[in-house]
């Protein structure tokens, strides 16, 4: 019986040892995880970092170029408007000496301007009617 009670007490003891190993193989698998988690998590981190930092240079590049179209399009649309201002007066003022030259011309020469004029109608009355008997034969 004594052998029996021996030999339980070394399976125990060899059991405990074989659950001993196994527990701390399996901590040191749970440990190299447990680190490789955290690698892994610290390499996210700075790679979230990296584009975080990216995205925020990329918008100030985009804001910096948009204030710029912006300022370009103010001082082009200055200089349109100026430009449209200034051809305004000018065809405003041609268009008042030639109205001015075409009444003098009419006072100096009456007959003239009413043959011109009913010249310059007769020539529009012939376009505005070839040009309808044309669209009915189409």
């Amino acid at each position: 019986m004594a052998d029996i009670k021996s030999e339980i007490e070394d399976g125990v003891e060899t059991a405990r040892e074989a659950v001993e190993d196994s527990v701390e193989t399996a901590r040191k698998r749970f440990q190299k995880l447990g680190d490789h988690a955290q690698k892994l998590g610290d390499q996210a981190q700075d790679r979230y970092k990296k584009v975080s930092e990216d995205v925020r240079k990329g918008a100030e590049r985009a804001s910096k170029e948009i204030r710029r179209g912006a300022e370009r399009a103010r001082e082009t649309y200055g200089e349109v408007s100026e430009n449209a201002q200034k051809t305004y007066e000018r065809v405003r003022s041609e268009a008042g000496n030639f109205s001015r030259e075409v009444s003098l011309y009419v006072r100096d020469n009456p007959a003239k301007a009413v043959m011109i004029a009913a010249g310059v109608g007769f020539l529009l009355g012939l376009a505005v009617r070839g040009r309808g008997g044309r669209d009915d034969e189409e």
